[in-house]
């Protein structure tokens, strides 16, 4: 009786030992897994003040690789892509702050601090304005027939440039001749697919329009293809003020 006996007791003395060691290592395993997750910059935030607003600038005009755009001076809640960010050290300070697993909330970005304070810089210049993305007269631009413009199709007739002019740097226009785009902004010029006006893609008196890439809409369902900050309060105040259809049941 005494061999089954002390056979028991050394599987049981092996499990003991065997099995805390296995856990370790599976919890080693996970750890391991759980920081080799790569994180990645924040794509969009959210700031509050001053800023340029170029969405309704339809006669940039270029220069080299430039675009310059007459934009609006407005005072509201924006939006910045950072990808976009023109001041390399701020890009830096914001994508590394912000990321997909630790976002910041509102004016929680390095960059909303360098626009609201004037510490926006390039070239070694600093700027007091900078072009970002906001709400401002939205329902109106939605009413202008959001036209998709691709120069790669056969029998395209329109511009082959337009400004990008996210977190572009601007200064003011003293001589501006519209007092609603009191701001001049030094945006980029591309000639990739854009998003288009009035069902035109070609602008007035020969300049190119401040718009974005054509992947960056939704042209079906008349909204963005990705999670835009506020847009769902937007889509409700722009549209009509009547009853949706009755839910299926």
């Amino acid at each position: 009786m005494a061999s089954p006996f002390l056979a028991i007791t050394c599987i049981i003395w092996i499990a003991m030992i065997y099995g805390p060691i296995c856990l370790a290592e599976v919890s080693e395993n996970t750890d391991d897994g759980t920081h080799n997750i790569i994180d990645v910059p924040q794509k969009l935030v959210v700031c509050t003040g001053w800023h340029a607003l170029c969405s309704a600038s339809t006669n940039c005009t270029m220069h080299g690789d430039k675009a310059y755009c007459d934009c609006m001076r407005v005072n509201e809640t924006h939006i910045v892509e950072t990808s976009e960010i023109q001041d390399t050290v701020v890009k830096n300070l914001t994508q590394a702050k912000c990321t997909e697993k630790h976002p910041c909330d509102v004016d929680q970005a390095p960059v909303c601090n360098a626009i609201k304070y004037g510490q926006y810089e390039v070239g070694g210049v600093k700027y007091d304005w900078v072009s970002t993305y906001s709400y401002r007269g939205w329902c109106s631009l939605l009413m202008m027939n959001l036209t998709a413009c691709d120069q790669n199709a056969t029998g395209y007739t329109g511009d082959m440039y337009w400004a990008v002019c996210d977190a572009a740097p601007c200064t003011e226009n003293r001589n501006s001749s519209n007092p609603d785009m009191p701001l001049s902004c030094q945006c980029r010029a591309k000639n990739t697919p854009f998003v288009g006006v009035n069902k035109n893609c070609t602008c007035d008196n020969g300049g190119i329009i401040s718009s974005f890439s054509l992947g960056a809409w939704d042209f079906r369902n008349n909204t963005y293809p990705f999670p835009m900050p506020g847009y769902e309060y937007v889509q409700g105040a722009c549209a009509p003020l009547k009853s949706d259809p009755s839910p299926p049941r």
